[in-house]
Parts: structure tokens; C-alpha cells; sequence
């Protein structure tokens, strides 16, 4: 699996917006890990310096995939639970129960259905912006084991691993890398979702993988729409950083990105507020497959639902990966 470059320039600057200063607050004192002093002595804690400058870069939120929240990912990224797969996954539960489907008589998703919605997403999105998912090599080799198959590629399985059952075995929990999605699998009902909406877009999600390194007839083909990231090595998060663009500059749409993995210290990273314009994109795409039914949805109320599904999603598995952890909100400006 390849890594995700988000921005193949990192810089701190896009046209006129430029960053400058960072505001550094403590929200919550930790047991151990990083204190106020680390925290402004890397980042900033005021106008930067030049080598604070370098540890971080701005980028366009609408052309750039938000990472999965792990301090294993090594680039500078836009950071969310699950990744861009994980809001995928909120927005779509979202979506069906503000349409009230799997209630009141109404039959829930097929696996086919959710294929379609899952491919007309893929072919929305702009070009060079990848929906990606999370894995580790820890649950790579729990996937080896269970199927038993040595030296399994999982952009490229071999026919023998599909029919060993490979497709449905990644839809089960120990064998997600990403811990919210292990969670989401785990205890669906912290999230508020159903656990087989989650197994049916990890289906969609592989299937579409495969589709791009070995079906020339589909239009993935040797595309880069779905990327997977192999994540190395254990966890070990020494700070929670809620990072925030604030008035960075009046360019619309763009935030800060930061390298959850510095050097020896490594630290969980999110962007809750740009990934509202994600949220905010994802309500919308719904709104125009709900256009094409019988039955509409409010794309501000649905947009309202995934906002707090996003905040349920960040707080329940925040708790899990950061519940001793220190947390600092940093607001570039």
C-alpha cells in the first residue's frame, strides 16, 4: 500500500494567505506527554519562526483527502476520524436516517445500492483527491493468518485470497488498522449507525481497489481515486491537537496541515473545522441522490445531522486513543 502525498509542495503559503502567527491554548492537562512549553516550542506560540514555518503548510480543503486519526501517518495532513471513508460512512447513516430508511417498513441498503452510491461519490470527487482509507501491518498479518495466506497484497489479492473469502473478511473489526473504524465495527451503537453499513463500504471501498489494479473494462483502472495507507509500527501519541485555521487569510476553503509524526514525538491531529466544508460537500451529493427518489431530504437539516454524527464520531473515539492524553488547541492565523 502507498503513502498519501497530500500536497506534493508542502509550503505555508497558497496565493495571498500565508502563515504567520499560531495561537496555542491548553484545553486539558495530561498525566504525561507533551506540555505547553514542547507544544509552543515546536509549533509556535506567536508569530513563527522560520523553523516553525517548515512544520507546517496550507492547503485547499476541496482538493485535499482528510487522513485517518493516527499519529503513525508520517505526511502533513488534513486529519478526521476514519479518514475521508470514516465521514463517508457517517454521512450516508446520516442520510438514511433522515430519509428514515430501515425504519417504519422501509427495507435497509443493499450491498448493490450502497456499490452505486459509493461509485457515483468516487465520480464526484475532484481530480488528485483520493478517498482513503487506513490499515496497519498489525492487522494485515491478522488477515494472513485468518485466511491463511502468506504475502497478501491488498491492492492487488490474488485470485486464490478472493476466493478464500478475502472480501468479506475485510469488513471484520480485527482486521482494520484504523482504530475508529475498528470501533465503528466494534460498538455501532457509540456512533448511532448501523454495524452493516459500515461492513457494506469497506466492501465498496476494496472492491473499487481491486477494480483499479486489475479490471481494465472499469473506469478506476490504474486511477487513483481509492488510495490504502499501510501504517507502520505501534502508537505512541504524546499530545490531542484540535488544529484551526481561524483568520488565516481571506482565501476561502483552505486550513493548516501538520505531520502527525514528528520525528521522536508523535501526536494525534484534528480538523474539525475544515472538515465541516467536507460534511458540508457530503450533504449536498446526498440531497442530489435523494433529488432522484421519491422521498427529498433538507440538505441543511442532513447537513446539521452529519455535523453532530462528526462530533459524536470525534468525541467517542477521541476518548478511546486520547483519554489520558494532553490537549491543545492551535489557531493559525
Amino acid at each position: 500500500a502507498g503513502e498519501c502525498t497530500c500536497d506534493d509542495e508542502p509550503k505555508d503559503s497558497i496565493g495571498q494567505c500565508k502563515v504567520s502567527r499560531v495561537t496555542v491554548r491548553e484545553d486539558r492537562h495530561g498525566s504525561s506527554g507533551l506540555t505547553l512549553a514542547d507544544v509552543t516550542s515546536i509549533f509556535g506560540g506567536g508569530e513563527l519562526s522560520e523553523s516553525q514555518k517548515q512544520v507546517v503548510s496550507v492547503t485547499s480543503v476541496e482538493k485535499t483527502p482528510f487522513m485517518c486519526l493516527d499519529d503513525r501517518v508520517a505526511q502533513r495532513s488534513l486529519v478526521t476520524p476514519g479518514g475521508d471513508l470514516g465521514e463517508f460512512i457517517m454521512a450516508m447513516s446520516a442520510y438514511m436516517q433522515e430519509r428514515g430508511q430501515g425504519r417504519d417498513g422501509e427495507p435497509p441498503l443493499s450491498q448493490e445500492q450502497v456499490d452505486s452510491m459509493f461509485a457515483k461519490y468516487i465520480d464526484s470527487l475532484p481530480a488528485g483527491r483520493p478517498i482513503v482509507l487506513c490499515t496497519d501491518e498489525m492487522a494485515l498479518q491478522h488477515l494472513e493468518d485468518e485466511l491463511p495466506l502468506e504475502n497478501l497484497d491488498l491492492n492487488n489479492p490474488t485470485d486464490r485470497a478472493k476466493e478464500l473469502g478475502l472480501l468479506d473478511k475485510v469488513g471484520e473489526s480485527m482486521n482494520q488498522g484504523d482504530t475508529h473504524i475498528r470501533l465503528m465495527l466494534e460498538k455501532p451503537e457509540w456512533y448511532e449507525l448501523r454495524r452493516e453499513m459500515v461492513v457494506m463500504v469497506l466492501k465498496s471501498f476494496y472492491s473499487g481497489l481491486w477494480k483499479q489494479t486489475q479490471d481494465k473494462n472499469s473506469k478506476l483502472y490504474q486511477s487513483d481515486k481509492l488510495r490504502l495507507v499501510m501504517l507502520s509500527g505501534g502508537s505512541d501519541a504524546k499530545a490531542f491537537l484540535e488544529v484551526s485555521s481561524g483568520e488565516l487569510c481571506t482565501v476561502p476553503g483552505v486550513a493548516p496541515m501538520l505531520s502527525p509524526h514528528l520525528d521522536v514525538r508523535h501526536v494525534l491531529i484534528s480538523h474539525l473545522d475544515a472538515v465541516s466544508s467536507r460534511r458540508k460537500e457530503l450533504a449536498e451529493f446526498f440531497g442530489r441522490i435523494a433529488n432522484a427518489s421519491p422521498r427529498k431530504v433538507d440538505v441543511n437539516r442532513l447537513f446539521q445531522r452529519i455535523e453532530r454524527h462528526g462530533w459524536l464520531a470525534l468525541e467517542t473515539t477521541g476518548s478511546r486513543v486520547a483519554s489520558e492524553l494532553p490537549f491543545f488547541t492551535l489557531i493559525y492565523s
